[in-house]
Protein backbone atom coordinates (compact mmCIF):
# COMPACT_ATOMS: atom_id res chain seq x y z
CA UNK A 1 0.00 0.00 0.00
CA UNK A 2 3.03 2.26 1.08
CA UNK A 3 4.51 1.89 -2.64
CA UNK A 4 1.37 2.90 -4.40
CA UNK A 5 1.15 6.00 -2.05
CA UNK A 6 4.38 7.00 -3.13
CA UNK A 7 3.37 6.29 -6.96
CA UNK A 8 0.85 8.17 -6.22
CA UNK A 9 2.93 11.15 -5.04
CA UNK A 10 4.87 11.69 -7.53
CA UNK A 11 2.31 11.35 -10.29
CA UNK A 12 0.57 14.38 -8.68
CA UNK A 13 3.75 16.04 -8.83
CA UNK A 14 4.28 15.13 -12.22
CA UNK A 15 0.86 16.82 -12.84
CA UNK A 16 1.49 19.84 -10.53
CA UNK A 17 1.60 22.35 -13.08
CA UNK A 18 -2.75 21.26 -13.85
CA UNK A 19 -3.40 21.20 -10.30
CA UNK A 20 -1.42 24.82 -9.78
CA UNK A 21 -4.04 26.26 -12.77
CA UNK A 22 -6.84 25.54 -10.57
CA UNK A 23 -5.54 28.15 -7.71
CA UNK A 24 -4.91 30.96 -10.61
CA UNK A 25 -7.35 32.97 -9.31
CA UNK A 26 -6.20 32.95 -6.12
CA UNK A 27 -2.30 33.16 -6.25
CA UNK A 28 -2.55 33.42 -2.52
CA UNK A 29 -3.91 30.12 -2.06
CA UNK A 30 -1.45 27.63 -1.34
CA UNK A 31 -1.99 24.26 -3.11
CA UNK A 32 -2.83 21.96 -0.09
CA UNK A 33 -5.44 24.31 0.42
CA UNK A 34 -6.89 24.06 -3.63
CA UNK A 35 -6.27 20.09 -3.35
CA UNK A 36 -8.48 19.54 -0.31
CA UNK A 37 -11.01 22.05 -1.62
CA UNK A 38 -11.48 20.21 -4.62
CA UNK A 39 -13.61 17.35 -5.32
CA UNK A 40 -11.51 15.62 -7.52
CA UNK A 41 -8.50 16.07 -6.27
CA UNK A 42 -9.44 14.74 -3.33
CA UNK A 43 -7.93 11.53 -3.79
CA UNK A 44 -4.55 12.76 -4.63
CA UNK A 45 -4.88 14.75 -1.08
CA UNK A 46 -4.55 11.53 0.95
CA UNK A 47 -2.67 9.87 -0.64
CA UNK A 48 0.37 12.93 -0.67
CA UNK A 49 0.27 12.66 3.17
CA UNK A 50 1.97 9.18 3.26
CA UNK A 51 4.95 8.77 5.41
CA UNK A 52 7.91 10.75 3.80
CA UNK A 53 10.68 12.96 4.12
CA UNK A 54 10.95 16.13 2.82
CA UNK A 55 15.17 17.03 1.92
CA UNK A 56 14.14 21.26 1.73
CA UNK A 57 16.95 23.08 0.51
CA UNK A 58 17.21 26.76 2.31
CA UNK A 59 16.84 30.03 1.13
CA UNK A 60 20.51 30.30 0.98
CA UNK A 61 20.81 27.05 -0.70
CA UNK A 62 19.43 28.45 -3.94
CA UNK A 63 21.06 32.03 -3.99
CA UNK A 64 24.46 28.87 -3.96
CA UNK A 65 22.60 27.01 -7.32
CA UNK A 66 25.06 29.10 -9.69
CA UNK A 67 28.30 27.70 -7.85
CA UNK A 68 26.54 23.95 -8.06
CA UNK A 69 26.76 21.49 -10.93
CA UNK A 70 22.83 22.50 -11.47
CA UNK A 71 23.99 25.84 -12.33
CA UNK A 72 22.64 25.91 -16.19
CA UNK A 73 20.02 23.64 -15.18
CA UNK A 74 17.70 24.79 -12.72
CA UNK A 75 14.61 27.07 -14.07
CA UNK A 76 11.95 27.23 -11.45
CA UNK A 77 9.68 28.68 -14.17
CA UNK A 78 10.26 25.21 -15.96
CA UNK A 79 8.02 22.17 -14.52
CA UNK A 80 9.89 19.79 -16.55
CA UNK A 81 12.95 20.60 -15.06
CA UNK A 82 11.89 21.52 -11.30
CA UNK A 83 9.21 18.69 -10.85
CA UNK A 84 11.69 15.98 -11.46
CA UNK A 85 14.58 17.62 -9.44
CA UNK A 86 12.45 18.65 -6.66
CA UNK A 87 11.53 14.46 -6.31
CA UNK A 88 15.04 14.37 -5.65
CA UNK A 89 14.29 16.08 -2.49
CA UNK A 90 11.38 13.64 -1.28
CA UNK A 91 12.28 10.12 0.82
CA UNK A 92 10.31 7.28 0.45
CA UNK A 93 9.66 6.43 4.39
CA UNK A 94 10.57 8.65 7.11
CA UNK A 95 14.25 9.28 8.10
CA UNK A 96 14.83 10.63 11.40
CA UNK A 97 18.29 12.23 11.67
CA UNK A 98 18.51 12.13 15.59
CA UNK A 99 17.97 8.32 15.16
CA UNK A 100 20.68 8.06 13.04
CA UNK A 101 24.12 5.68 14.36
CA UNK A 102 27.13 7.88 13.48
CA UNK A 103 29.53 6.20 11.18
CA UNK A 104 27.13 4.01 8.93
CA UNK A 105 26.32 5.30 5.45
CA UNK A 106 22.44 4.97 4.97
CA UNK A 107 20.77 4.48 1.18
CA UNK A 108 17.21 5.97 0.96
CA UNK A 109 15.34 6.03 -2.48
CA UNK A 110 13.34 9.00 -3.23
CA UNK A 111 10.57 9.56 -5.92
CA UNK A 112 12.57 10.76 -8.63
CA UNK A 113 12.06 8.55 -11.20
CA UNK A 114 12.21 10.13 -14.59
CA UNK A 115 13.93 8.74 -17.26
CA UNK A 116 15.77 12.41 -18.14
CA UNK A 117 17.51 12.13 -14.53
CA UNK A 118 17.55 8.18 -13.65
CA UNK A 119 17.35 4.77 -14.80
CA UNK A 120 16.74 3.25 -11.28
CA UNK A 121 12.99 2.52 -11.61
CA UNK A 122 12.23 1.84 -7.96
CA UNK A 123 13.53 5.66 -7.48
CA UNK A 124 16.99 7.59 -7.47
CA UNK A 125 18.66 7.05 -4.23
CA UNK A 126 20.94 8.89 -1.80
CA UNK A 127 23.56 8.28 0.72
CA UNK A 128 22.85 9.72 4.59
CA UNK A 129 25.51 9.45 7.06
CA UNK A 130 26.06 11.15 10.71
CA UNK A 131 29.61 12.12 11.18
CA UNK A 132 31.37 12.69 14.63
CA UNK A 133 29.97 15.62 16.34
CA UNK A 134 26.80 14.88 14.94
CA UNK A 135 26.66 16.32 11.55
CA UNK A 136 24.50 14.88 9.19
CA UNK A 137 25.71 14.89 5.79
CA UNK A 138 24.01 13.75 2.25
CA UNK A 139 25.91 12.78 -0.72
CA UNK A 140 24.31 12.46 -4.05
CA UNK A 141 25.92 12.93 -7.32
CA UNK A 142 29.95 12.19 -7.83
CA UNK A 143 30.70 12.89 -3.92
CA UNK A 144 28.53 16.03 -4.05
CA UNK A 145 27.73 16.53 -0.41
CA UNK A 146 25.06 18.94 1.59
CA UNK A 147 24.91 19.03 5.22
CA UNK A 148 22.08 19.28 7.38
CA UNK A 149 21.31 23.10 9.06
CA UNK A 150 18.10 21.74 10.77
CA UNK A 151 16.89 18.34 11.21
CA UNK A 152 13.57 16.21 11.77
CA UNK A 153 10.67 19.31 11.50
CA UNK A 154 7.18 16.71 11.68
CA UNK A 155 4.48 17.44 9.67
CA UNK A 156 0.87 15.41 9.44
CA UNK A 157 3.00 13.02 6.51
CA UNK A 158 6.45 12.67 8.15
CA UNK A 159 9.65 14.66 8.27
CA UNK A 160 11.20 17.69 7.15
CA UNK A 161 15.27 18.02 6.90
CA UNK A 162 16.69 21.45 5.91
CA UNK A 163 20.21 21.77 4.26
CA UNK A 164 22.86 24.09 2.77
CA UNK A 165 22.07 22.93 -1.10
CA UNK A 166 20.19 21.33 -3.60
CA UNK A 167 20.49 17.93 -4.14
CA UNK A 168 21.84 16.85 -7.54
CA UNK A 169 21.00 13.84 -9.26
CA UNK A 170 23.77 11.13 -9.94
CA UNK A 171 25.55 11.21 -12.81
CA UNK A 172 26.49 8.38 -15.91
CA UNK A 173 28.95 6.04 -15.49
CA UNK A 174 31.58 7.41 -17.30
CA UNK A 175 31.38 11.16 -15.74
CA UNK A 176 31.61 9.47 -11.86
CA UNK A 177 34.51 6.77 -13.11
CA UNK A 178 36.16 10.25 -13.87
CA UNK A 179 35.87 12.00 -10.90
CA UNK A 180 36.35 8.58 -8.65
CA UNK A 181 39.31 8.20 -10.90
CA UNK A 182 39.34 4.86 -12.53
CA UNK A 183 40.09 5.59 -15.92
CA UNK A 184 41.04 2.18 -16.89
CA UNK A 185 37.95 0.45 -15.83
CA UNK A 186 36.46 3.03 -17.76
CA UNK A 187 38.83 2.96 -20.68
CA UNK A 188 38.18 -1.36 -20.15
CA UNK A 189 34.65 -0.89 -20.96
CA UNK A 190 35.05 1.40 -24.20
CA UNK A 191 37.57 -1.80 -25.49
CA UNK A 192 35.58 -4.33 -24.36
CA UNK A 193 32.51 -2.00 -26.27
CA UNK A 194 30.42 -2.54 -23.33
CA UNK A 195 29.90 1.19 -23.24
CA UNK A 196 28.16 3.56 -24.22
CA UNK A 197 25.43 1.12 -24.00
CA UNK A 198 25.78 0.04 -19.80
CA UNK A 199 25.47 3.50 -19.22
CA UNK A 200 21.68 2.90 -20.13
CA UNK A 201 20.99 0.12 -18.85
CA UNK A 202 18.34 0.42 -16.00
CA UNK A 203 19.18 -0.77 -12.08
CA UNK A 204 22.73 -2.04 -12.31
CA UNK A 205 25.40 -2.64 -9.85
CA UNK A 206 29.42 -2.09 -10.75
CA UNK A 207 32.23 -3.32 -8.95
CA UNK A 208 35.07 -1.24 -10.51
CA UNK A 209 38.96 -1.64 -10.15
CA UNK A 210 41.17 1.03 -8.59
CA UNK A 211 43.40 2.08 -11.52
CA UNK A 212 46.52 0.11 -9.17
CA UNK A 213 44.83 -3.05 -9.62
CA UNK A 214 44.93 -2.50 -13.79
CA UNK A 215 48.51 -1.41 -13.30
CA UNK A 216 49.97 -4.68 -11.80
CA UNK A 217 48.06 -7.17 -14.58
CA UNK A 218 47.39 -4.65 -17.48
CA UNK A 219 49.81 -6.33 -19.86
CA UNK A 220 48.05 -9.71 -19.53
CA UNK A 221 44.92 -7.97 -20.87
CA UNK A 222 45.71 -4.83 -23.20
CA UNK A 223 46.57 -7.56 -26.17
CA UNK A 224 43.24 -9.26 -25.69
CA UNK A 225 40.26 -8.81 -28.53
CA UNK A 226 37.24 -6.91 -27.79
CA UNK A 227 35.28 -10.03 -26.97
CA UNK A 228 37.44 -11.39 -24.35
CA UNK A 229 37.78 -7.99 -22.65
CA UNK A 230 34.02 -7.53 -22.67
CA UNK A 231 33.88 -10.90 -20.85
CA UNK A 232 36.56 -10.10 -18.13
CA UNK A 233 34.76 -6.55 -17.77
CA UNK A 234 31.05 -7.72 -18.09
CA UNK A 235 31.60 -9.53 -15.02
CA UNK A 236 32.17 -6.80 -12.85
CA UNK A 237 28.36 -5.67 -13.32
CA UNK A 238 25.74 -6.82 -11.83
CA UNK A 239 22.32 -5.86 -13.70
CA UNK A 240 18.52 -5.72 -12.85
CA UNK A 241 19.87 -4.99 -9.16
CA UNK A 242 20.83 -1.82 -7.41
CA UNK A 243 22.66 -3.59 -4.52
CA UNK A 244 23.91 -1.35 -1.85
CA UNK A 245 26.16 -2.46 0.56
CA UNK A 246 24.94 -3.06 3.22
CA UNK A 247 22.68 -6.17 0.71
CA UNK A 248 26.10 -7.26 0.50
CA UNK A 249 25.91 -10.32 2.43
CA UNK A 250 28.20 -12.99 3.63
CA UNK A 251 28.01 -16.02 0.93
CA UNK A 252 25.49 -14.29 -1.67
CA UNK A 253 26.50 -15.47 -5.62
CA UNK A 254 25.15 -12.90 -8.22
CA UNK A 255 24.98 -13.16 -11.71
CA UNK A 256 27.00 -11.02 -13.98
CA UNK A 257 26.94 -10.01 -17.35
CA UNK A 258 29.84 -12.29 -18.33
CA UNK A 259 28.79 -15.76 -19.65
CA UNK A 260 30.82 -19.00 -19.54
CA UNK A 261 33.43 -20.01 -22.12
CA UNK A 262 30.80 -21.57 -23.96
CA UNK A 263 28.51 -18.70 -23.77
CA UNK A 264 25.82 -20.05 -22.79
CA UNK A 265 24.88 -19.19 -19.16
CA UNK A 266 26.32 -16.22 -16.99
CA UNK A 267 28.98 -16.35 -14.92
CA UNK A 268 28.37 -15.54 -11.04
CA UNK A 269 31.26 -14.00 -7.96
CA UNK A 270 31.11 -14.30 -4.57
CA UNK A 271 30.74 -11.64 -2.16
CA UNK A 272 32.56 -12.57 0.91
CA UNK A 273 33.23 -10.85 4.46
CA UNK A 274 35.78 -11.37 7.32
CA UNK A 275 35.12 -9.38 9.92
CA UNK A 276 33.82 -5.36 8.75
CA UNK A 277 36.03 -6.17 5.33
CA UNK A 278 34.01 -7.18 2.23
CA UNK A 279 35.08 -8.67 -1.03
CA UNK A 280 33.64 -10.11 -4.60
CA UNK A 281 35.58 -13.12 -4.95
CA UNK A 282 39.24 -11.73 -3.86
CA UNK A 283 38.62 -8.34 -4.17
CA UNK A 284 38.32 -5.90 -1.24
CA UNK A 285 35.63 -3.25 -1.37
CA UNK A 286 38.17 -0.49 -0.67
CA UNK A 287 35.03 2.56 -1.26
CA UNK A 288 30.90 1.74 -1.47
CA UNK A 289 27.93 3.20 -2.40
CA UNK A 290 29.08 5.28 -5.44
CA UNK A 291 25.84 6.29 -6.70
CA UNK A 292 24.70 6.28 -10.13
CA UNK A 293 22.37 7.74 -12.65
CA UNK A 294 21.72 3.90 -13.46
CA UNK A 295 22.09 2.18 -9.95
CA UNK A 296 25.31 2.23 -8.31
CA UNK A 297 29.18 1.38 -7.95
CA UNK A 298 31.59 0.03 -5.44
CA UNK A 299 35.60 0.39 -6.05
CA UNK A 300 37.32 -2.94 -5.54
CA UNK A 301 40.82 -3.74 -5.10
CA UNK A 302 41.74 -5.80 -7.67
CA UNK A 303 40.21 -7.00 -11.66
CA UNK A 304 38.09 -10.02 -11.49
CA UNK A 305 38.66 -12.57 -13.33
CA UNK A 306 35.65 -14.75 -14.18
CA UNK A 307 37.76 -17.77 -14.67
CA UNK A 308 38.83 -17.82 -11.37
CA UNK A 309 35.52 -17.52 -9.31
CA UNK A 310 36.63 -20.07 -6.58
CA UNK A 311 39.18 -17.05 -5.16
CA UNK A 312 39.19 -16.22 -1.99
CA UNK A 313 40.65 -13.49 0.13
CA UNK A 314 43.03 -13.93 2.64
CA UNK A 315 41.70 -11.26 5.15
CA UNK A 316 44.90 -10.62 7.61
CA UNK A 317 46.94 -9.77 4.19
CA UNK A 318 47.83 -6.06 3.32
CA UNK A 319 46.50 -6.83 -0.07
CA UNK A 320 44.99 -9.44 -2.08
CA UNK A 321 46.72 -11.87 -4.92
CA UNK A 322 45.99 -10.71 -8.98
CA UNK A 323 44.13 -13.23 -9.91
CA UNK A 324 45.59 -12.30 -13.55
CA UNK A 325 49.28 -13.11 -14.36
CA UNK A 326 51.86 -10.00 -13.18
CA UNK A 327 52.40 -8.05 -15.74
CA UNK A 328 52.83 -4.40 -15.19
CA UNK A 329 51.75 -1.73 -17.70
CA UNK A 330 50.76 2.13 -17.20
CA UNK A 331 47.51 2.79 -18.32
CA UNK A 332 46.57 0.04 -20.64
CA UNK A 333 42.85 0.91 -21.38
CA UNK A 334 43.07 4.89 -21.15
CA UNK A 335 43.81 5.24 -24.85
CA UNK A 336 40.30 3.59 -25.45
CA UNK A 337 38.31 6.20 -24.16
CA UNK A 338 37.00 8.42 -26.12
CA UNK A 339 37.87 12.42 -26.93
CA UNK A 340 36.57 15.18 -25.18
CA UNK A 341 38.30 17.86 -27.09
CA UNK A 342 38.97 18.70 -30.43
CA UNK A 343 36.63 15.57 -31.31
CA UNK A 344 36.22 15.10 -35.10
CA UNK A 345 32.48 16.08 -36.41
CA UNK A 346 30.21 13.67 -36.24
CA UNK A 347 27.33 12.31 -38.51
CA UNK A 348 24.11 12.89 -37.21
CA UNK A 349 23.12 9.13 -37.28
CA UNK A 350 21.38 7.75 -34.52
CA UNK A 351 25.13 5.77 -33.19
CA UNK A 352 26.67 8.97 -33.92
CA UNK A 353 24.65 10.98 -31.76
CA UNK A 354 24.74 8.67 -28.68
CA UNK A 355 28.27 8.46 -29.18
CA UNK A 356 28.32 12.46 -28.53
CA UNK A 357 25.79 12.13 -25.54
CA UNK A 358 28.19 9.96 -23.80
CA UNK A 359 31.24 12.20 -24.22
CA UNK A 360 28.97 15.05 -23.19
CA UNK A 361 29.88 16.48 -19.66
CA UNK A 362 26.42 16.37 -18.70
CA UNK A 363 25.82 14.77 -15.79
CA UNK A 364 22.25 13.46 -16.01
CA UNK A 365 21.07 10.53 -18.39
CA UNK A 366 20.41 12.42 -21.70
CA UNK A 367 20.95 15.94 -22.88
CA UNK A 368 19.60 18.78 -21.11
CA UNK A 369 16.21 19.84 -22.65
CA UNK A 370 17.19 23.75 -22.71
CA UNK A 371 17.26 24.71 -19.11
CA UNK A 372 16.68 28.58 -20.25
CA UNK A 373 19.79 29.84 -17.99
CA UNK A 374 20.40 29.66 -14.53
CA UNK A 375 18.71 31.13 -11.62
CA UNK A 376 19.82 34.77 -12.99
CA UNK A 377 16.18 34.48 -15.52
CA UNK A 378 14.44 33.03 -12.70
CA UNK A 379 14.67 34.73 -8.97
CA UNK A 380 15.08 33.18 -5.79
CA UNK A 381 11.07 34.14 -5.42
CA UNK A 382 10.59 32.12 -8.10
CA UNK A 383 12.66 28.84 -6.73
CA UNK A 384 10.35 29.11 -3.55
CA UNK A 385 7.46 29.40 -5.74
CA UNK A 386 8.67 25.69 -7.17
CA UNK A 387 9.00 24.26 -3.85
CA UNK A 388 5.63 25.39 -2.30
CA UNK A 389 4.17 23.17 -4.61
CA UNK A 390 5.95 20.57 -3.67
CA UNK A 391 6.20 21.36 -0.13
CA UNK A 392 4.44 22.95 3.29
CA UNK A 393 1.75 24.33 1.41
CA UNK A 394 0.86 20.77 0.12
CA UNK A 395 1.50 19.17 3.33
CA UNK A 396 0.80 20.98 6.71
Amino acid sequence: MLSKKFAAVATLLASISSAAKVASKDMEQDLGTVLANNKDLSTYYELIQACITIIAPSNDAFKNIPYTALNGVWNATDKDTTVPLLQYHILQGTVATNALLTGPTYVRPTLLTSSHYTNVTSGQNVLIAKQPGDDVVFTTSMGTRCTLTEGDITFQGGLIQVVDNLLVPPARLQNTSEAFSVPNFLGALYAGKLMPKVSYEENITVFAPIDSAFATIGGSLKHMDAKAIARIMGYHIIPNQVLVSSALTNGTRLQTLANNAAGNAPESLVVRQAGNNKFVNSAQIVQPDILLANGIMHLISGVLNPDADAAVPNPTALSQAPVFPVSSAKNPFTSALPCTVSCPVTTTSTSSTVDATTTSTSVFTTKSKGAAGALATADIHAAGVALGLLGAGLLF
